[in-house]
């Protein structure tokens, strides 16, 4: 018992420091639209420097072949709820977006219930509505609304549900965590490439050295390094109690946008932190 709480709280851990890294990216990305790259842009340089590192990884002889549930997975899943979430944000905005993805705690919940066959304590949807609130205050901006990006924002909470609580069953059927954290990605950026294209690249700006070195960060530490500690987490704490905790994502994006663009902090979003770090000391207890 004292093996398997012990555990527990390592996934937990896991969890907390990949959402700190995911927290990231908005800065990174904010940094990039100024030396004039679109968000699918950066987001394709991003996937396409992964590529490198799986390489590596597949090299190394951690895995002899490609994962099918990780190759289903990227191009089903993981790339349209990029697609679907960038394009959200065009049409309502980060604020609305970030608001209705961050809904995605309870449909996996749900999920995993159906397909995991996971246990929900009383205690986790407590820590459920704690995380869903504390988000849905910490997002709260200049919202918008639009039927289109509504819908897409909808899509992409429920694709990344899908994300979630498959990659939990393909780890249960041996696919190892890195394989599924670095080949779902690989295999999303065919569906985002294809969209980029469809809207133009611009290459001179993408070779800019300054967009290279924020794309790398993006794929060794916001892809690479981040979904394999998630998936490590997820691996050992559930795919319910992984989300919860992945919410303190949008809590570190703030206070990284407090300090490095001295964004205000409302009393909203002190109440939001505060509900989220509730959460995840309810879930690590």
């Amino acid at each position: 018992m004292k093996h398997r709480r012990s555990g527990d709280i390592g996934g937990v851990l896991l969890v907390v420091l990949a959402a700190i890294f995911w927290g990231t990216t908005g800065v990174a990305a904010k940094l990039s639209y100024g030396f004039g790259m679109s968000p699918e842009g950066i987001l394709t340089l991003r996937l396409g420097l992964t590529a490198p590192i799986y390489a590596v990884y597949l090299l190394l002889g951690s895995v002899k072949k490609f994962s099918r549930e990780a190759i289903a997975i990227g191009l089903l899943l993981l790339g349209p709820y990029h697609v679907a979430y960038y394009y959200s944000i065009a049409y309502v905005g980060v604020s609305t977006a970030s608001l209705l993805l961050y809904t995605h705690p309870v449909a996996v919940a749900l999920l995993s219930r159906r397909v995991l066959g996971e246990s929900v304590s009383a205690r986790t949807y407590v820590a459920l509505l704690l995380s869903v609130a504390g988000a849905a205050f910490v997002s709260l901006g200049d919202l918008r609304f639009s039927a289109e990006g509504i819908s897409l924002a909808v899509l992409s909470s429920l694709l990344f549900s899908l994300y979630v609580v498959f990659s939990k069953v393909a780890m249960t059927r041996g696919v190892r965590p890195g394989e599924v954290a670095l080949g779902t990605s690989i295999w999303a950026l065919p569906t985002v490439a294809l969209f980029q294209i469809a809207r133009g690249f611009n290459w001179v700006r993408a070779v800019c050295p300054e967009v290279v070195a924020i794309a790398a960060y993006l794929a060794f530490v916001v892809t690479a390094l981040a979904y394999v500690l998630y998936m490590n987490g997820l691996r050992v704490v559930g795919a319910a109690k992984a989300t919860i905790v992945s919410t303190a994502e949008p809590l570190t994006a703030t206070l990284a946008s407090l300090v490095l663009f001295a964004e205000p902090l409302t009393l909203l979003k002190a109440i939001g932190g505060f509900l989220i770090v509730a959460a995840v000391v309810l879930v690590a207890r």
